[in-house]
């Protein structure tokens, strides 16, 4: 029979009975050589015929199995409740699919997947099930292992601290954990890949960047670093063709409590090395005070030692003045000296993000500190650390002032500007300008600044070549003003 007569059979029934007229023993032939196990049941669920692929699987002989119930290769493993929804569904003539675990004649177990129908003769009567079923027992231990594998993968990968993402060749996600969920869901739901830029910063990124991101109103810090990882393809069309995809691993690390650390330490050692320059000018104001007191008495053992004359010598009165000039100069000696660190040319913008950094807290969260620069590109010129000390002596006595005053609240504005080659810092407060004294107390040395910050002040701008100004407003509260040259004024070069 050619192909298109059995097509004009039209229906299944006239395609099977010309196909049998044709070729006898066509379907008992394929049946036989079919690798599927196949079995036929009477309508009391007698076994009536099994191929030979159901005795290979089942490890009967042919001869064993006639007449047997099917349950004779059931085992205890199965619910009750999957029989009697197979037999339900059964006596109802409708087919069934469904699973069992079945036991081998060697008693091994094995799962089987498997389909019975109903055969109904043309008068509509029960006469035999029709059964065939497949030992799945392999794909079902290669898929539980598959699952195994994938649940300790996820349970790994949610239980490290970083966040992890697989992407594709597009840099669409395939693949991530619960810390990358967390961090995108800090970015108001978008993807962090996105926040980060991910696509154009791809190359930049693969040696391992630290990257700032606002989450949650906070700047996290994050560090990046992605490696290539191979995979495959698994669509059905790529079979036999090269189903290689490029796919990029991305590790994303908060860092930011590292980083945290990082900067309060330099902060901390920023505040070390402002203490020290206070203490050294402290120390130098003082010696410089002790000299000027000690000069007057030797001007005047100088002066009575030339009204003595060159001819009546007073041994007494010359030892006096060569004690008070020795110590002068040993005074002079211990002077120390307050170049901690090289003059040099630095932006201000970072200056004063210091300065905030460190007022953070004193300042209300520093709200009540505000900073201004009439151009982002200012520079200042001289001993950073030192003008920072500067600054921080005038706002630490502006903060105990307003600590004095009971329910007040100190607001502070800096102003910053280049003024015909010199930097000029006005720094405007609201706390009234009471008397300054310069008194010596014993832990003056220990504490500089308490009482003598302006003094100070004057000793560290002096050094730098630098002018101070210091004015009261009407209204209340004062406005001091530093002028420090920079650094073409003092080289006759350029900036």
């Amino acid at each position: 029979m050619t192909l298109n007569m059995m097509m004009d059979a039209g229906a299944p029934e006239a395609i099977a009975g010309a196909l049998s007229r044709h070729h006898p023993g066509l379907f008992f032939t394929i049946v036989e050589e079919a690798p599927v196990a196949i079995s036929l049941t009477d309508a009391d669920a007698r076994i009536v015929y099994a191929n030979p692929a159901f005795c290979r699987q089942t490890g009967y002989e042919l001869e064993a199995l006639l007449q047997q119930n099917p349950r004779l290769l059931a085992s205890r493993q199965t619910p009750r409740e999957i029989y009697q929804d197979m037999w339900h569904t059964l006596l109802q003539r409708r087919p069934w699919r469904g699973q069992l675990i079945n036991r081998h004649r060697d008693g091994s177990l094995y799962l089987v997947e498997i389909d019975i129908t109903p055969v109904i003769n043309p008068f509509g009567e029960l006469e035999h099930y029709l059964a065939m079923q497949r030992d799945i027992s392999a794909s079902y231990a290669l898929e539980q292992r598959l699952r195994n594998h994938m649940t300790l993968t996820e349970a790994v990968l949610n239980n490290i601290p970083a966040a992890v993402v697989v992407v594709d060749e597009r840099d669409h996600v395939v693949m991530d954990n619960l810390a990358y969920k967390t961090f995108c869901a800090d970015c108001g739901g978008k993807e962090l890949l996105s926040e980060l830029n991910f696509s154009a910063r791809k190359a930049e990124l693969a040696n391992g960047q630290v990257l700032p991101v606002v989450l949650r109103g906070e700047v996290r810090w994050l560090s990046v670093t992605c490696w290539a990882l191979p995979g495959v393809s698994e669509e059905a069309s790529r079979y036999f063709i090269d189903n290689r995809l490029t796919r990029t691993l991305v590790v994303i690390t908060d860092d930011t409590q590292q980083r945290q650390q990082q900067e309060q330490g330099r902060l901390d050692r920023l505040k070390q090395q402002m203490t020290n320059g206070k203490l050294l000018a402290a120390i130098r104001e003082a010696l410089d005070a002790a000299l000027i007191q000690l000069n007057c008495p030797i001007n005047m053992l100088a002066a009575a030692r030339r009204l003595n004359g060159s001819d009546n010598n007073n041994v007494a009165l010359d030892a006096a003045w060569r004690e008070g000039e020795e110590a002068m100069a040993r005074l002079k000696r211990c002077r120390p000296s307050l170049e901690l660190e090289s003059a040099a040319v630095w932006p201000l913008q970072p200056f004063f993000d210091d300065l905030r950094a460190l007022y953070h807290t004193r300042y209300e969260q520093g709200k009540n500190l505000q900073v201004t620069l009439d151009s982002h590109h200012l520079v200042g010129f001289g001993q950073r650390t030192q003008l920072l000390a500067c600054l921080s002596l005038w706002l630490d006595r502006t903060l105990d002032i307003a600590a004095g005053l009971g329910d007040f609240t100190a607001q502070t504005q800096i102003y910053a500007r280049e003024e015909e080659g010199w930097l000029s810092l006005y720094i405007t407060d609201n706390v009234p300008l009471i008397p300054l004294r310069h008194t010596h107390s014993p832990d003056a040395l220990n504490a500089p600044g308490k009482g003598m910050e302006l003094r100070l002040i004057q000793t560290l701008v002096a050094h730098h070549h630098g002018a101070i100004e210091l004015t009261s407003h009407p209204e209340g509260g004062s406005c001091l003003t530093l002028r420090f040259p920079l650094f073409h004024s003092l080289t006759g070069g350029s900036k």
